[in-house]
């Protein structure tokens, strides 16, 4: 009877445990530094290179056990690419005017809506997590360029080709894949990589209907390093 009891016990125990964590919400803060890229696309994907930006944001996440938890964001996040010694048209009204040997670049501005599933590897809500999930990306802006080779930003040798929102997919569907650490209860680290299934473009890409635009079979693609905050809860 005696080992039925401690029996009971233990697994009261373990299961106490296991549910400690269970139904605490936690809101919280984050932000960080990315690099964006076209990936996929023929020749387009293969010739960009990465282009930093910027994601800033909130989230809710929601205890599913000591372990596990369910996260929801919501991002501003920068997307786009640079291609070296790009050549192409850019649209004026009803004319084109053709650039050769430029820089070109994209700063694509989105709503980014992840869904994470979360595991926390390690105690009290601290230590080594993995996250992955859906995510859906609401296209909010758009500005193309060009300048100079070797030119910073600001030059005066940029040159606008495009600022129509409107040629981007209005809803990208993707994913995240992500690790990091819970230093303490409240702050974190954690590095992700964000993929897209749907194309950056409608139609494709470079300005109005310039011969450029016609390989459109790419997607965004973009490191994310960032650091949050936690509220709420028992960490």
């Amino acid at each position: 009877m005696k080992k039925v009891l401690l029996s009971l016990a233990l697994l009261a125990g373990f299961a106490g445990a296991a549910n400690a964590q269970s139904g605490v919400v936690k809101y919280g803060i984050k932000g960080g530094f990315s690099l964006s890229s076209y990936t996929g696309g023929g020749d387009i994907g293969k010739n960009t290179g990465f282009k930093p930006g910027f994601t800033a944001g909130v989230l809710v996440n929601y205890g599913l056990s000591d372990m596990t938890s369910l996260q929801i964001e919501g991002l501003y996040s920068q997307k786009g690419a640079f291609i070296d010694n790009a050549s192409g048209f850019y649209a004026n009204g009803t004319t084109y005017t053709a650039y050769t040997n430029k820089q070109y670049r994209s700063t694509l501005s989105y709503i980014d809506v992840p869904v994470l599933f979360k595991v926390n590897t390690g105690e009290a809500g601290k230590g080594l997590f993995f996250e992955l999930g859906p995510q859906a990306s609401f296209a909010v802006g758009l500005r193309e360029f060009t300048r100079d080779q070797n030119s910073g930003a600001g030059s005066p040798t940029e040159q606008d080709l495009s600022t129509d929102r409107n040629r981007l997919v209005p809803v990208g569907i993707g994913y995240v894949g992500g690790i990091g650490y819970q230093i303490t209860s409240g702050f974190g680290l954690g590095v992700r990589y964000t993929g897209d299934f749907s194309n950056v473009y409608k139609d494709g890409f470079g300005a109005g209907n310039a011969p450029l635009r016609s390989d459109n079979n790419f997607h965004n693609g973009v490191f994310q390093f960032q650091v949050h905050y936690l509220f709420g809860g028992k960490g």
